[in-house]
């Protein structure tokens, strides 16, 4: 069967973000039924890259919830997450370690937690690294 893990995080975009991401996220969170290329990274190699942001189970209270806008004030598009999933193949430390080169956000930024863990794991984005406490 497997466990589910959850992440919640959310982060601002550099103002340069290539257009290939911008476009793969939206595809992500389900604002996109098209996409025209796919990025070139171990995430896209993964079974459930397309829906991960999007998936859901009874494990977890709370709605599942991804959005990803652009912010008029800003200037930049802001990306937040809620969901769960099994994460058989890594896909969410692989999902962050594609976004965070391209975070504008340093320090935290949100976390994740196992289905029977009793503390979550903290995420943070260092100068587009991804670092766990």
């Amino acid at each position: 069967m497997g466990m589910y893990t959850e992440l919640v995080m959310a982060c601002e975009l550099k103002k340069d973000a290539p257009q290939d991401v911008i476009e793969a996220i939206r595809y992500m969170v389900g604002d996109s039924e098209y996409l025209a290329t796919v990025p070139i990274h171990e995430l896209f190699q993964t079974d459930r890259w397309k829906s991960m942001l999007r998936c859901d189970s009874y494990y977890f209270d709370g709605d599942t919830n991804s959005t990803f806008r652009y912010d008029d004030i800003g200037k930049s598009y802001v990306l937040t997450v809620r969901c769960n999933l099994k994460n058989y193949c890594d896909e969410i430390d692989k999902f962050l370690k594609w976004i965070a080169p391209y975070s504008n956000t340093n320090g935290f930024i949100g976390y994740s937690r196992y289905e029977e863990a009793d503390s979550p794991e903290l995420i943070y984005f260092n100068e587009g690294e991804v670092e766990f406490q």
